[in-house]
Parts: C-alpha cells; structure tokens; sequence
C-alpha cells in the first residue's frame, strides 16, 4: 500500500469536486494500493447520510467505497501512539477523528491524501494535498 485517502479526499470524489481526479488516479490503483482508516468508515456514513437520502443508494456508495475500491486498516496501540505524537506535533488544534486516521497513515508509512489545511501544519506527517474546493 501507498497511500490513505482521508474521508475529504472520498467525499471530494464521490461529489466530483476540484481533486477529484487525484483520487480517480489513486482508487483506480486497487484496494491492494489504497486504503481507508477505520475512523474514516464512520465520517464517510455520517457524510452520505446528509448527502444521499435514498438508503439503497446510500448503502451502495458506501460499500463501493470501503470494500470494493480500498483496504480498511484499523486503529491499534501502533497507529493511536502516532496519533498522540502527531496531535502533540500540530500547532493548532487537530481533532480527535482526524488524528486517529493520521496516526493510522504514519503508523503504515502512508502517504495522507486529503484537502484539510491543519493536516499540511504537522512537521513529518507524509501528505498529498488535494486542491480546495473553493
């Protein structure tokens, strides 16, 4: 695996918005290649759950998304040590989601797609920012 897409880079696919090409190029790779942390299983549902109000379709999206296209990594002792390191590493305020799923990337050695500025603020955190969708 290479990379970890955090739920803004699935969300700005899914919505087709500006990086959504980024992704494209990265999930077309497979789940062998990209993966989801498990935090991210939970943004993501809550997400759809505002966006889509069909359930069938609701539930399709959402499979397509953590089976089909990645690799689920879970959190663990290793990935929620590098949780609080990288937590303590950020000048500003890093929520707690947002934490776990970088832990879960460093822990890995993967590189973080995503397009929430506090992420590019961590010293030693590998990331790949995805163009904002403004």
């Amino acid at each position: 695996m290479t990379h970890l897409l955090d739920t803004s880079a699935i969300l700005a696919h899914y919505l087709d918005e500006t990086g959504a090409d980024e992704v494209e190029g990265l999930l077309a790779q497979g789940p062998g290649v990209i993966a989801l942390a498990a935090p991210s299983w939970v943004e993501l549902d809550t997400r759809l759950r505002e966006l889509v109000s069909e359930v069938e379709e609701r539930e399709s999206v959402f499979l397509q998304y953590t089976v089909s296209l990645t690799t689920l990594l879970p959190v663990n002792a290793e990935s929620c040590l590098a949780a609080i390191r990288l937590r303590n590493a950020a000048p500003g305020r890093l929520p707690l989601a947002d934490a776990l799923i970088a832990g879960v990337a460093d822990a890995a050695g993967l590189i973080l797609v995503h397009r929430d500025p506090h992420f590019d603020t961590i010293p030693d955190l590998r990331v790949l920012r995805l163009p904002s969708k403004h």
